[in-house]
């Protein structure tokens, strides 16, 4: 904590920094980068300057006002001044009673001046997406393959009884021991590289970015969560899923930090898979580690480490790394445009991106591991989903302009008032005989009764006549729909449902969903449940009614 004290500039502030902001650092600043918390420190040197200009030296947090607030907020420094802001709620979250009221009010907004819209990072696109789990996915076969045959290598090195000085070095070379000058020029000599031996027994640094891309593109989890992975994450293993626990820096000041995601466990092809194949790749690291006491040796991802000093160790999985790890696959996007990098944070947001269209935006489904603000802000509101939102809307309006056309039905009792006292179709009214003439089954199609077959507002053929397929009755204004249409109803509602059972729903629900809502919710609940129950057990094809379609005769 000693940048509290001495480089604030003013001995109150840093006293109070250290006694209230202190605790919480952890917390504030688990899973930021380097930068970010550098942002933190920074953005309280402004107040500390002004506090001690204005000479007020050991006042502290007490003394800050509103004022003093805004004397910080200069145009242009909106990155540095906002973590100034989230620093006192933070602290006044903890110590209601230590800011004075005024500033209290000025904190609940940030900047007085128009900072830059933050966007949310954007997904990759399918296409980069699929090629880079293709890439990686052979990147990780050929790391199990080369330690597996290295392994055999080494252990039928260990057991010659002749072995020469360059096969021992080879040995301890292998085993993580740093090669010495003397033993350097061995291999120099040789013409054989340091990793032809190093590389055998355990992953090294490109490996293990391969293995995070590849359990990134497959699960829900942050990237910092698969960073710092433990050896004893996979939990509760049964009927083929397995729980993977993993530590969430940004869970908030009051936060959960251990979460748990649950996954498919099997091949290589599955999140548990891929995590139980690092642990066998890694444990002879992770053996040697423990035995001289490493305090990283319980992380996961470890191995042959060349930088430095070349040992087994933990591996620093910074993003230079990654799209260092990334350029080496030489892979080119649906432009032909070279992949230079990829974000690590953007393989979340594209397993985010293909379960939201998996659940055709069910935010209660998609959002796992957040609130659904956060889910819609930074997961639902990117520019790889305008397109699928824009479809969403008309279909939603498409539907809405359906439901608002009501459709005329006329269950036993309006039927027989009808017969009676005529009926009202479209601002037309039709006599009692007129009626009974439509009723009779004259007028029937296969789902309703056409008041008009000639004179349809839904399209006409070049002679007249209606040109609507069958369906189309059910939102046609010209259609009515009596207890003698109720067994074609039933059997088509039966139809829907065997076809959403073998469909994707999201296709189902743009081809079929308008069909089905118009019946269950609008002309089913007209009838009483003795209609509906007498009409399941009427056979169709008996019935007098037109012959079914030909995709929906059954038997």
């Amino acid at each position: 904590m000693t940048w509290l004290l001495h480089e604030v500039g003013n001995e109150g502030l840093g006293r109070d920094l250290a006694l209230h902001l202190g605790p919480m650092m952890n917390e504030l600043f688990a899973g930021l980068a380097v930068p970010s918390v550098e942002q933190y420190r920074q953005s309280w040197i402004p107040l500390g300057k002004h506090l001690t200009s204005t000479g007020r030296l050991d006042d502290g947090l007490r003394a800050v006002t509103a004022a003093d607030i805004d004397a910080c907020d200069v145009l242009g420094q909106y990155s540095r001044f906002r973590c100034l802001v989230y620093g006192l709620r933070a602290i006044d979250e903890r110590n209601p009673d230590l800011l004075r009221p005024e500033l209290k009010a000025r904190i609940n907004f940030t900047s007085r001046h128009n900072g830059k819209a933050l966007r949310p990072r954007e997904p990759l696109t399918p296409f980069v997406a699929r090629v880079l789990k293709e890439a990686v996915d052979r990147q990780v076969i050929a790391a199990r393959d080369r330690i597996v045959a290295g392994r055999e290598q080494i252990e039928a090195l260990r057991k010659r009884p002749d072995r020469n000085r360059f096969e021992d070095v080879f040995l301890r070379v292998a085993d993580g021991a740093r090669a010495a000058r003397g033993e350097f020029d061995l291999f120099k000599y040789r013409k054989v590289a340091i990793s032809a031996a190093s590389d055998l027994l355990v992953l090294t640094l490109p490996d293990a970015i391969y293995l995070i891309i590849a359990i990134a593109l497959r699960v829900e989890m942050p990237i910092e969560g698969l960073r710092t992975l433990r050896r004893d994450c996979l939990k509760n293993p049964a009927r083929g899923y397995v729980s993977i626990e993993y530590t969430k820096g940004r869970g908030g000041v009051r936060g959960k930090k251990i979460k748990r995601e649950r996954v498919r466990d099997g091949g290589i092809n599955t999140p548990g898979g891929l995590i139980r194949l690092a642990l066998e790749l890694s444990r002879p690291a992770a053996e040697r580690m423990v035995q001289r006491d490493d305090p990283d040796a319980d992380y996961l991802w470890i191995g042959f480490v060349a930088a430095g000093l070349p040992s087994w160790r933990r591996f620093r999985l910074c993003t230079q790394n990654f799209y260092a790890a990334v350029r080496s696959l030489d892979l080119v996007d649906e432009a032909g445009r070279e992949i230079t990098k990829v974000v690590p944070a953007r393989l979340r947001k594209t397993v985010k991106r293909d379960n939201y269209l998996r659940h055709a935006g069910h935010l209660r489904r998609f959002a796992s591991d957040h609130s659904r603000g956060v889910a819609a802000r930074h997961y639902a509101a990117v520019d790889g989903l305008r397109e699928e939102h824009a479809r969403s809307v008309e279909v939603a309006e498409t539907q809405l302009f359906d439901m608002a056309m009501a459709p005329l039905v006329l269950p036993p009792a309006k039927e027989a008032d009808a017969l009676s006292s005529g009926l009202t179709i479209r601002d037309q009214k039709l006599a009692s005989d007129a009626v009974a003439s439509l009723v009779s089954g004259e007028a029937d199609t296969f789902l309703g009764i056409c008041t008009d077959f000639w004179s349809s507002p839904m399209g006409r053929s070049d002679d007249g006549s209606c040109a609507t397929a069958f369906a189309g009755c059910l939102h046609c204004s010209n259609a009515v729909f009596t207890a003698r249409k109720l067994p074609a109803l039933l059997d088509y509602v039966a139809w829907l449902a065997e076809r959403r059972a073998v469909m994707a729903e999201v296709e189902w629900r743009d081809q079929h969903g308008a069909d089905h809502d118009r019946i269950t919710a609008q002309i089913l609940p007209m009838f009483e449940a003795n209609d509906i129950e007498q009409a399941k057990s009427v056979d169709v094809s008996n019935a007098g009614a037109p012959p079914l379609p030909p995709h929906l005769r059954r038997g």
